[in-house]
């Protein structure tokens, strides 16, 4: 059963996926996703460490001690000893069992803890949504990527398959003396060009199909299709939730040290039976003792605590300073994103007229060269000018999907309900 259900789940793995969706449900169970899980569970854990301070402590123990000298089971009065005599209650060996109650009554510095570790258990969630909407923008921008390679090895077995027809006439004007050897050294050299580049291609398709399956666990044969359902919806910059839990996490750090230096009242009780022979009678003697107070504690001078509410500052000052910059940072680069989406997607349109205009030109281009009206390498020159437009087109293509899924992260757009 088990071979079966490890068979099934290798067979799966290494199916093509049929669309983003798919890539994004790989996402959301693999190892990056469950690392965040086991974070946020960690930050929940300190939590839990911090309120468990608040809670009693009992414990319970048992000792056996011998004495050089005859010592009281507990403190006992003179008339206790007048009414018990001769069996006074001190033996040289004692025998104790018991258990200890300990609490905090008043501890300030622990509710301000157990706030700082709510916040960074915050923190921990934010970053988790954070990680996978940033992974589900490398999956579009790796699938783009992908897209726009297998478009290019198209367009250059396109231009091969043209290089070809013109090999073929190239050959034949050479057997027949029209044109020089060098003229069919020429073709077939770009025809090996165009092999070395497919070849390149394919090697930087690996690069990206391991990138892919890193992330979703998925083995992409291909790129799947994609297109846009809805719009970027445009706010607050989704990265910087985590650094502003962080940093208010880290501005309670302050008060938490400082809290320390107040006051603290505690509570201990014990109760505890010693066993004994009574070292005038011989006898087996047994006594009960126990209390319970409260205690209040008073820092008055304290160097490294003084130093410790420092450090915090230090360390709130630098998440604040880190916070600005980021916000900073990021403004700038969803601003520059969404001029440069405008930008793209006019650009695709100019490719998609040049590309048509290009294949315009080598068509009357072709027939000028069969006419003997045109060179040969004027004639490749617009070979390679259609080459290069569908060139341009393809990355301008890439370049939107990838900035589309940048903007998306970074205004916190979930990525699998804007690409199908």
């Amino acid at each position: 059963m088990l071979r079966t259900t490890l068979l099934s789940l290798t067979l799966a793995a290494s199916l093509s996926a049929a669309s983003m969706q798919q890539l994004f449900e790989g996402l959301k169970g693999h190892y990056q996703t469950r690392l965040s899980d086991l974070e946020i569970r960690q930050s929940l854990n300190a939590l839990e460490l911090v309120n468990a301070q608040l809670y009693p402590k009992i414990r319970l123990f048992g000792s056996v001690t011998h004495y050089n000298s005859p010592t009281n089971l507990r403190p006992v009065t003179p008339t206790e000893n007048t009414d018990v005599a001769p069996d006074f209650p001190f033996s040289r060996n004692i025998s104790r069992i018991g258990a200890t109650l300990s609490m905090p009554v008043f501890v300030a510095s622990i509710y301000t803890l157990a706030e700082k570790a709510s916040l960074m258990e915050r923190s921990a969630r934010e970053k988790k949504r954070i990680d996978l909407l940033k992974n589900e923008a490398t999956l579009v921008g790796s699938n783009a990527n992908l897209r726009y390679l297998e478009e290019m090895r198209q367009a250059l077995r396109q231009k091969r398959k043209t290089l070809k027809t013109t090999e073929k006439i190239v050959r034949y004007k050479v057997d027949s003396g029209r044109a020089p050897r060098s003229a069919l050294l020429k073709v077939q050299d770009r025809l090996e060009q165009i092999e070395i580049a497919i070849n390149s291609i394919e090697i930087q398709k690996e690069n990206i199909r391991a990138l892919i399956e890193n992330l979703s666990g998925i083995d992409l044969k291909s790129a799947v299709p994609m297109r846009k359902h809805g719009t970027i919806r445009k706010g607050e910059l989704a990265p910087l939730r985590p650094l502003e839990a962080k940093a208010r996490a880290d501005r309670k750090s302050i008060d938490a040290e400082r809290e320390k230096l107040y006051p603290s009242l505690h509570l201990n009780a014990d109760i505890s039976r010693g066993y004994g022979e009574s070292y005038e009678s011989g006898r087996k003697i047994q006594r009960d003792y126990g209390g319970v107070g409260l205690t209040l504690s008073i820092p008055l001078v304290d160097v490294g605590q003084y130093r410790s509410i420092e450090k915090a500052r230090i360390a709130a000052a630098r998440s604040q300073t880190e916070l600005a910059m980021n916000a900073e940072e990021l403004r700038t680069r969803a601003r520059s994103r969404s001029r440069q989406l405008k930008l793209l997607e006019r650009s695709l349109t100019l490719h998609r007229r040049a590309i048509a205009h290009q294949k315009q030109l080598l068509k009357i281009a072709a027939a000028s060269y069969n006419k003997g009206r045109m060179t040969l390498e004027e004639y490749l020159r617009y070979v390679d000018a259609l080459f290069d437009a569908r060139a341009q087109y393809y990355q301008s293509k890439a370049q939107y999907w990838q900035t589309l899924a940048e903007l998306a992260f970074l205004y916190g757009n979930d990525l699998e309900t804007l690409v199908r």
